[in-house]
């Protein structure tokens, strides 16, 4: 990740550390269309969160969880040592 996503990530990392939250488990990735410009990249992905979500370490309740269907979309750049980089990242919310 790069900014202006790293960033906002952080940001919400802290936030969620205030409130005693974090995340657990594992989103399953099913990338639907990757468009390449000379700008970057823009991936289309039907996420599988059903097995993440976020819980309480006070009390280890679970705050909420994934969706089966979670239609996310990635901006993606190229950096100078050859990997790309999230720069935003947006669900779509609605089923994919």
């Amino acid at each position: 990740m790069v900014d202006p996503q790293l960033s906002r990530v952080l940001k919400r990392v802290t936030e969620m550390k205030k409130q005693h939250l974090v995340t657990y488990g594992y989103v399953i990735s099913h990338v639907t269309s990757v468009e390449l410009t000379e700008a970057g990249a823009t991936v289309l992905d039907c996420q599988d969160s059903r097995n993440a979500g976020v819980i309480n370490t006070v009390t280890h309740k679970k705050v909420n969880r994934g969706i089966k269907d979670d239609n996310t979309k990635a901006m993606l750049i190229k950096a100078s040592d050859g990997k790309w980089r999230v720069t935003k990242s947006i669900s779509l919310e609605k089923g994919c």
